[in-house]
């Protein structure tokens, strides 16, 4: 059970991966070994790995932990002294392959089910007796993983709903400010199932200035990575991202994380790109979890400067305000619960301000949800002359399929 969280708890200090890495673990473990200049990669990955046993084992021993979509409730949780438990996170350091298969077997799912909600149904079934068993579920995410979250009831999931507003394209102001104030609401609603009383106000806006301090950290790391784009390759780079929606259950210590890295990269020698360039590029959609791709793009020269996923970097929570109301106006602006029309210009933004060459569109396979974004996104950059590729990966830990490796090697060399 937990194959591969197992062996990432216990790693220690595996051998050196030879050849092509089997799991994400042994992905990890490989940049690891090249990013052996790097203190804080070091300190990023055991954070990664320590996340869901260090949480799991806080939970027993009375810290609160709750399952959520780790995207952007971190202020309201943490200020409920309750740490975030990303759903999907869960996929990237789990063991997605034998999770799904559990899924086909106990509940006789068929294969052609989104391989992201049987491998998340399996991984909870494997952790029906001694883990979280609370989950804060946001409705618009994920409309199978809402049917999915019906069927863990049975084995004493606790599932609380957030019936999650799309901002209006029409309607005006009046509109919009009904939807804000109905929100909010429903976020007061979290904080009563986790702890039985309103937020505490006073600790949520706190909470909300971390958020935007390390925001703005990490923004400052990205803009370093201009100068030394392959000092924190694409992978280091993705997980710094996947943090800083929930700090890996640790805010002191990530913070700690991103001033290390600040320095690093302020005083590091110039890391060359093994094909003499390197080309900048953007990445835009699901945050993948076959990390053979971000591996594949480093080693043919590319650079995963800009990403524009569901958890926005580039925005700022307001301060002014009640913080209920300051992340109700955040969700409602925010990447998976709005028109992906009303997304485009944060894409052009990131594309000019990394200087990027060419754009990587992925999806999962069989997601109506995403591939209709990247649709939308992919036919306004064509016409503006903007290269791109789009890829469709699956929720797997083992390597990409060939396929997937061969448009990626394709499109670079495109643009080299």
């Amino acid at each position: 059970m937990h194959a591969v969280m197992e062996t990432a708890a216990s790693a220690g200090t595996p051998a050196t991966i030879t050849g092509e890495p089997r799991n994400q673990v042994e992905y990890i473990q490989q940049s690891r070994e090249a990013h052996h200049y790097s203190p804080g990669i070091q300190k990023l990955y055991d954070l990664a790995l320590s996340y869901f046993p260090d949480a799991e084992k806080g939970n027993q021993e009375g810290t609160p932990a709750v399952w959520s979509t780790g995207l952007m409730e971190a202020p309201l949780l943490y200020a409920c002294d309750t740490i975030p438990m990303a759903v999907y996170d869960l996929g990237r350091l789990g063991s997605a392959v034998e999770a799904a298969e559990l899924s086909e077997d106990i509940f006789d799912m068929p294969k052609e089910t989104c391989s992201m909600v049987s491998a998340l149904i399996g991984e909870w079934y494997m952790r029906r007796n001694n883990s979280v068993k609370k989950v804060v579920a946001l409705s618009t995410v994920c409309e199978p993983l809402n049917m999915g979250y019906e069927m863990i009831k049975e084995f004493g999931f606790d599932i609380h709903r957030v019936e999650q507003v799309i901002r209006p394209v029409h309607g005006g102001d009046e509109r919009l400010e009904q939807m804000i104030k109905f929100l909010a609401s429903e976020l007061e609603d979290v904080a009563f199932f986790l702890t039985g009383k309103p937020v505490d106000e006073e600790k949520m806006r706190a909470e909300i200035k971390r958020l935007n301090r390390l925001m703005a950290k990490f923004r400052e790391i990205l803009q370093l990575r201009l100068k030394n784009p392959l000092y924190i390759k694409s992978l280091p780079t993705l997980f710094l991202l996947m943090g800083s929606a929930h700090y890996f259950g640790k805010p002191a210590e990530y913070e700690a994380l991103l001033d290390q890295l600040i320095e690093e990269l302020k005083t590091a020698d110039f890391v060359p790109s093994p094909m003499g360039k390197i080309i900048p590029l953007t990445w835009v959609g699901a945050r993948g979890l076959e990390f053979g791709v971000y591996k594949a793009v480093d080693d043919l020269g590319g650079a995963l400067l800009s990403w524009f996923t569901p958890n926005p970097y580039d925005r700022v929570w307001n301060e002014d305000i009640p913080p209920l109301e300051s992340m109700a106006r955040f969700i409602l602006d925010y990447f998976v619960t709005g028109s992906p029309v009303n997304q485009i210009k944060y894409i052009e933004n990131m594309i000019e301000e990394s200087g990027s060459k060419g754009m990587l569109f992925y999806t999962y396979i069989g997601c109506p949800y995403g591939g209709m974004h990247v649709e939308l996104f992919r036919d306004h950059f064509h016409k503006k002359g903007v290269p791109s590729s789009g890829l469709e990966g699956s929720w797997q830990v083992g390597a990409p399929s060939g396929q997937l490796i061969t448009r990626v090697r394709a499109f670079i060399e495109m643009l080299s």
